[in-house]
């Protein structure tokens, strides 16, 4: 027995000091590798701790960290230097382009593009010279007073950027505008209206280019004709005519008018002399006589709108007591709604608005029973009141022509079924002068006409869709 015992405990001595020398050599070998000072009974330990630095992302080893950083760093640099190249493309592109919209897209990509640029330092600041105030008020660059403001830069970007600010991409100035380029962006907008001379500078103005204000309410200008349009600043005495010219001028648009007829032409000369006589606050004879004449002419020409901005115009003058014609143009007005309202009410809106001294006037009175024809289908008294129908009424009459001839084809077809109807009481009937006439207006509207016998078959056409 105490042999055995005394070979187990040698046995166990011997795989102890084995065990001892096992651990040992891995010792070594751990700090030889690099590992740390770890146990060889710990050997899952330092497989789980590589496993989550992995995962975490973390390199252990210092040297291939430093390269991965190395490599970012150029490829940070190589991105920036591209981006600069882009830019200075770009830039150098936007100073050669003329087109606006390109313009703006240009800029659009550099704005872009600045964020990715590198840091620029910032450039001293200088003062504004003439010349880019001139360009401000072109709107070819920013409006600004200073060549940093010009000088375009972002936070973080390193690249001078100049912007060709067009009209749709400039924002408002930060700052007030100095006195020269307010006159600058004043001469512009005037010579591209085309009604001033932008080459004049403020202080070199002739004695007569001074507002109309300040040279007593009336203008100096001696053109007979003159191109309207609309006033964009104040306006001048040299381009505004004053009273006496304007009648000239009028008389002029009337001779033109009986000699030659152009509606535009004529429209835009009255137009004009309307405008100057509203500058200079004119409200007499002559201004009624111009709003009377370009109504007539709109009502000649079927220009319906324009006679009711002129017919608003001297409702005014009339109330002032102004010499005119109210009562002829009161009756137009009757005439006007009955032929273009679309509510049942708007006739008696405007009967409203004439004033009671009128309606004893021989033309409203004729205009009041015109209206009554229409309304109750009375096609006879509407022609016979249409051939008598005093100065432009029957323009405006013109218009309710056509309804009021198809009623009375559609009357007689059923009143005179199945007899045949002669085309010459046809042509009283409709408001014509021959047989022929009543014969083509008849088959237009779809009616049964035998030439032959010149007569209306009223059988047959009874049955047609009229």
């Amino acid at each position: 027995m105490d042999v055995s015992k005394g070979n187990e405990r040698k046995e166990s001595e011997k795989g102890f000091h084995k065990k001892n020398k096992h651990a040992a050599k891995n010792t070594a070998r751990t700090r030889k590798d690099g590992t740390g000072d770890r146990s060889a009974s710990e050997p899952g330990d330092y497989h789980h701790s590589a496993t989550q630095a992995l995962i975490r992302g973390i390199p252990e080893d210092d040297g291939h960290a430093d390269g991965l950083a190395e490599r970012a760093a150029r490829k940070a640099a190589t991105k920036l230097a591209r981006a600069d190249e882009l830019l200075a493309r770009l830039s150098k592109k936007l100073r050669t382009t003329v087109d606006d919209k390109k313009k703006l897209a240009l800029q659009e990509k550099m704005l872009r593009l600045l964020p990715k640029c590198s840091p620029q330092q910032p450039e001293p600041k200088a003062a504004a010279s003439l010349s880019t105030c001139m360009n401000t008020a072109r709107g070819v660059t920013a409006a600004t007073s200073s060549r940093s403001n010009t000088r375009t830069s972002h936070p973080g970007t390193g690249f001078p950027l100049k912007l060709l600010r067009t009209p749709k991409a400039a924002p408002h100035a930060l700052t007030e505008p100095s006195r020269a380029q307010e006159d600058a962006r004043l001469r512009l907008r005037q010579h591209r209206f085309g009604g001033f001379d932008a080459a004049v500078a403020p202080e070199g103005r002739q004695k007569d280019d001074v507002a109309l204000v300040e040279s007593g309410g009336y203008g100096t200008s001696e053109a007979l004709e003159k191109e309207y349009l609309r006033l964009t600043s104040l306006p001048r005495a040299s381009d505004v005519r004053p009273p006496a010219v304007l009648a000239v001028a009028l008389k002029l648009v009337k001779a033109k008018w009986l000699r030659r007829p152009d509606y535009a032409a004529a429209s835009e000369q009255l137009k004009s002399i309307r405008q100057d006589l509203t500058v200079q606050h004119v409200r007499d004879a002559l201004t009624v006589d111009v709003y009377e004449t370009h109504g007539r002419l709109a009502l000649e020409a079927n220009d319906l709108a324009e006679f009711r901005r002129c017919h608003g115009v001297l409702r005014q003058l009339y109330a002032e007591e102004l010499p005119g014609n109210p009562a002829e143009f009161e009756a137009y007005g009757l005439l006007y709604t009955q032929a273009t309202a679309a509510a049942r009410n708007t006739l008696a809106m405007e009967l409203s608005l004439v004033p009671p001294h009128l309606l004893d006037s021989s033309f409203v009175r004729h205009a009041l029973e015109v209206c009554a024809a229409v309304r109750s289908g009375n096609y006879a008294r509407f022609i016979a009141l249409y051939d008598g129908a005093p100065r432009m009424s029957p323009y405006i009459m013109d218009k309710l022509l056509g309804q009021m001839r198809m009623f009375a084809l559609q009357s007689t077809t059923f009143a005179f079924k199945p007899l045949p109807v002669p085309l010459s009481y046809l042509a009283a009937q409709l408001g014509l002068e021959t047989e022929e006439e009543a014969a083509e207006l008849a088959e237009e509207y779809g009616a049964v006409v035998d030439r032959q016998e010149r007569c209306l078959v009223t059988k047959a056409s009874a049955t047609q869709q009229m």
